[in-house]
């Protein structure tokens, strides 16, 4: 399996998760949808992984003439962590959420680059979506909000909503395991 078949079922997979209550239990998703961006511990959690993933990057990366500060990041990434829960934690989950998105589209444009196929465009014009929608969530974390009243104003939204990107997500695995 290729690293874009696997990127592509693995994205695919984790759309179908988070969307399946959409379609089922469209009035749980509303209300969990609603309380994320004010929710503290899936804001914790996300920055927490942000910021491993961060310092996960930075310590393999080529610094050059600043190389010397790589172990700084053992106490850099905890004091930051603090640092950002204790002061910026006014709508924390959207801005780490956008910064996940951010993180993430990476990986998928780096499987997407070399492959052979056409189909490649589908994950890297996902992965630059994420990009847009991480800057917007990071520099504006309140349109989370605005967009999440918009997607789930009525049931009848939310459950359409969510079948759509239901079958986004299940094309992705089809394309996953089929063509890349």
């Amino acid at each position: 399996m290729s690293p874009l078949a696997m990127a592509a079922c693995v994205v695919g997979v984790a759309i179908v998760l988070v969307h399946i209550p959409a379609v089922f239990a469209p009035g749980l998703f509303r209300r969990a949808l609603l309380a994320f961006p004010r929710s503290r511990w899936p804001g914790w959690a996300l920055t927490l992984f942000d910021l491993a993933w961060v310092s996960w990057v930075i310590y393999h990366a080529s610094l050059g003439r600043f190389e010397f500060m790589k172990p700084w990041l053992y106490v850099a990434a905890p004091v930051s962590f603090l640092l950002i829960v204790f002061f910026m934690d006014e709508l924390l989950s959207p801005r780490a959420f956008g910064g996940f998105l951010l993180l993430v589209a990476n990986p998928v444009l780096n499987a997407a680059r070399w492959h052979e196929s056409n189909w490649r465009w589908v994950m890297a014009i996902i992965a630059y979506i994420w990009v847009i929608g991480g800057i917007m969530l990071v520099l504006s974390p309140y349109r989370f909000r605005q967009i999440a009243e918009i997607a789930s104003k009525t049931e009848l939204r939310c459950r359409v909503g969510g079948a759509v990107r239901l079958a986004i997500g299940t094309c992705l695995v089809i394309l996953g395991l089929t063509v890349y």
